[in-house]
């Protein structure tokens, strides 16, 4: 496809000059005209249809050079992702986004086979831009770079490091917030009973509804939690508990309650059970 974009590109830009080239002979073939007649030759007139001819030879110079940039490769045409396939209409083993650049291996009917970064696989056509296509969308969604296509397991992994890193910051804000003047090991117990109510299956089975759960954290309820997430300024004692915590550290057994009443052990001011 790019190959014959260029080729009818060039065979435009030669027939203009061409063109351009038989005008100008005209003109300067016929010096005797003027001569005889005497009359006077408008050459603003004259260098009018020039300038828009040479205007639009430089534009279709432009475009073809754009062009060049893209011969054997396409763009995502898509505002969110865009399947890759083992095969014409395979299993998905990969996802591009809007400001994925693929190499084009090989284009068929209703399937191309494309490579980016580590993924090769089939995409349907019509999620594929080519030519002045690509140039134009490339403009504004890859004006800010480009990104490679990501196999499912690695998006998977991305998503479980952010996963990680929201339940960090949300168990060293509820340590900060129930134990901030603990102890370390108090400030990793009340980690641990988050953790442990995650596991316990009469609880909900992720940390963000565990600390969220109706009745159960008063800083959650009270949006305290909240303010101290966005602030941005949790102490790094608590996210060392947090992660110490996360990483199986867990000086209250089984223990899934604290309070500062009662409870079947004390580690600084709370009881656990």
């Amino acid at each position: 496809m790019f190959f014959g974009n260029k080729r009818r590109i060039v065979s435009l830009v030669l027939a203009a000059c061409l063109l351009f080239s038989a005008e100008f002979e005209v003109f300067a073939a016929d010096p005797q005209s003027e001569a005889q007649t005497g009359t006077v030759v408008n050459y603003e007139n004259v260098e009018s249809p020039f300038t828009e001819l040479w205007g639009q030879i430089s534009q279709m110079a432009v475009t073809a050079v754009d062009t060049q940039e893209w011969y054997g490769k396409a763009l995502a045409n898509t505002d969110t992702t865009v399947d890759i396939h083992a095969e014409a209409a395979g299993a998905v083993i990969a996802k591009m986004y809007k400001n994925t650049v693929v190499t084009v291996i090989e284009e068929g009917a209703e399937w191309t086979k494309i490579s980016s970064g580590s993924v090769e696989g089939y995409v349907r056509n019509e999620a594929l831009l080519f030519g002045t296509a690509a140039v134009e969308r490339a403009k504004t969604v890859c004006a800010q770079g480009t990104q490679d296509a990501k196999t499912i397991e690695q998006i998977q992994k991305e998503q479980q490091k952010v996963q990680k890193h929201s339940d960090l910051v949300l168990i060293a804000a509820l340590i900060y917030c129930e134990a901030g003047n603990q102890p370390y090991e108090g400030k990793v117990a009340v980690g641990a009973v988050v953790l442990n109510r995650v596991r316990s299956g009469r609880f909900p089975n992720s940390v963000e509804s565990v600390v969220y759960q109706r009745g159960q954290f008063t800083p959650a309820m009270t949006g305290k939690l909240a303010r101290v997430i966005s602030s941005n300024r949790i102490p790094s004692a608590c996210y060392e508990a947090a992660q110490d915590a996360l990483n199986g550290a867990n000086p209250v057994g089984s223990a899934m309650f604290f309070n500062t009443r009662s409870g079947s052990f004390k580690l600084g001011d709370h009881y656990f059970s």
